[in-house]
């Protein structure tokens, strides 16, 4: 049974069917949001004081996930990519394959150095660092996609070089493995075990924030 007010719950102004006899009750879908996110906890709220009080949740529920984003992000790199497929020890699931893929231009000054660096014998330092980068962000990728799937670790992993784009300098590097979920990580010691353990909670708490979406895109 709908509830009735003469005021409002949380501001106490005049509730009206009226053009100019009051304020009329905010959409009751917002309540749960609201309660949620910001200072404010009461049962319904209104035309006058709905838009201070979802402005702070949806500032709240966007600083929350951010810092979700934030940590989540240091916590996967602790997520093992091997190239063996049986690594000693682990007790795991397949879940499925997993790549990530990455274009970067080599460009012509560091062609020119490679060809340099290699005539004397040493390595190109900033060829090796766009490898380097291409390679961190596939792996980026691998984990990602294997924590989409429930996953703690990837097994079997191959990566790829190729230059693309017909001469033009573009390095493509190519990452493929599959993700698994190991059912006995503590076996890869106690800071990883309870690592994963916060990370299998952040992703609860991202999606329970991520049933909110539609609310953040509310304007006040």
């Amino acid at each position: 049974m709908e509830t009735t007010y003469s005021n409002c719950p949380a501001c106490k102004s005049k509730i009206g069917s009226g053009l100019f006899s009051g304020h009329s009750l905010a959409d009751e879908k917002l309540v749960p949001f609201i309660n949620e996110f910001s200072k404010y906890k009461h049962p319904a709220f209104c035309s006058n004081c709905q838009f201070s009080a979802l402005d702070e949740a949806k500032k709240n529920w966007n600083a929350e996930l951010r810092s979700i984003r934030t940590d989540l992000e240091q916590l996967i790199k602790i997520i093992p990519i091997v190239t063996i497929h049986t690594p000693v020890n682990w007790q795991y699931e397949t879940l499925g394959i997993v790549t990530g893929q990455t274009t970067t231009g080599t460009g012509v000054f560091s062609e020119v150095a490679s060809s340099f660096t290699d005539f004397f014998g040493g390595q190109s330092g900033a060829y090796n660092e766009k490898l380097k980068n291409g390679e961190d962000l596939c792996m980026a990728q691998l984990r990602i996609k294997c924590l989409e799937l429930g996953g703690n670790a990837i097994v079997g992993a191959d990566i790829d070089y190729s230059e693309v784009g017909g001469g033009k300098g573009m390095l493509m590097v190519c990452m493929a493995g599959t993700a698994v979920r190991i059912t006995n990580s503590n076996i890869l010691g106690e800071e990883k075990h309870k690592a994963f353990e916060t990370i299998q909670q952040q992703l609860t708490r991202r999606t329970y924030l991520q049933n909110f979406a539609s609310f953040n895109k509310i304007i006040v």
